[in-house]
């Protein structure tokens, strides 16, 4: 997809001058990412999700300072909110890298940073089938079987792989639109808590959002 929003321009540039040993995520595997931790059934705290967007494990912070590592955090929770803000409103449109050389949407991307969300809590999202919300969980077998796909271990008939294929790009968002409801009819249902733009305030002494491993009141939090 091409770029038109400069706000998703800085955002795709700053994601790549990280430093490569790093793997920190692109904005694609990020979109889906983030998409993920949104619709997930349970709720995941920046804490647990915003380290692995710099480095594949999650242990490293690949900045040269405090500042930094605040100025790229705010870009991702920046990107997480209007994401959260569309779903909200019933729309969603992801953010697919095109290989220009073919004009082939590759989705696998954005698929895989979804499927990297799904890691983080793989249990929560036994909920959906246990609901019994047909829909939702018609959603979320979509996924992974694209999941499979794009990873090469669908024991699908080529056909069928290449009618998904081709259907992906415009299956992905509907799911995620879906799965989006599941949760807010749900988790936000039995919380007993409205859409809010940003996550939770975090008190002084709980690991800063920003990925450093430091504690808030010594990196973000500090002044």
């Amino acid at each position: 997809m091409r770029i038109s929003s400069p706000r998703l321009r800085r955002l795709d540039g700053a994601l790549a001058s990280l430093p490569a040993e790093s793997e920190a995520m692109l904005l694609s595997d990020l979109d889906g990412y983030l998409a993920g931790v949104i619709v997930c059934p349970d709720r995941v705290p920046p804490e647990d999700w915003l380290p692995l967007v710099w480095s594949a494990d999650g242990t490293a912070a690949p900045f040269v300072d405090d500042e930094e590592a605040r100025w790229y955090a705010d870009l991702v929770l920046d990107h997480h909110d209007r994401l959260r803000q569309a779903l909200a409103a019933g729309r969603h449109a992801p953010f697919f890298e095109i290989d220009a050389q073919h004009d082939e949407v590759m989705w696998e991307l954005w698929i895989e940073g979804f499927a990297a969300a799904v890691n983080l809590y793989p249990r929560s999202w036994a909920a959906i089938a246990a609901s019994g919300d047909a829909e939702a969980a018609a959603a979320m077998a979509g996924m992974d079987t694209l999941v499979r796909i794009a990873r090469d271990e669908s024991d699908l008939d080529r056909a069928e792989i290449d009618r998904l294929t081709q259907e992906a790009p415009a299956r992905i968002p509907e799911w995620t639109l879906r799965l989006d409801a599941w949760r807010r009819e749900h988790r936000d249902a039995a919380d007993g808590l409205a859409e809010t733009p940003r996550p939770a305030k975090i008190g002084r002494n709980d690991p800063c959002t920003c990925g450093s491993g430091k504690k808030y009141k010594k990196c973000c939090g500090a002044g």
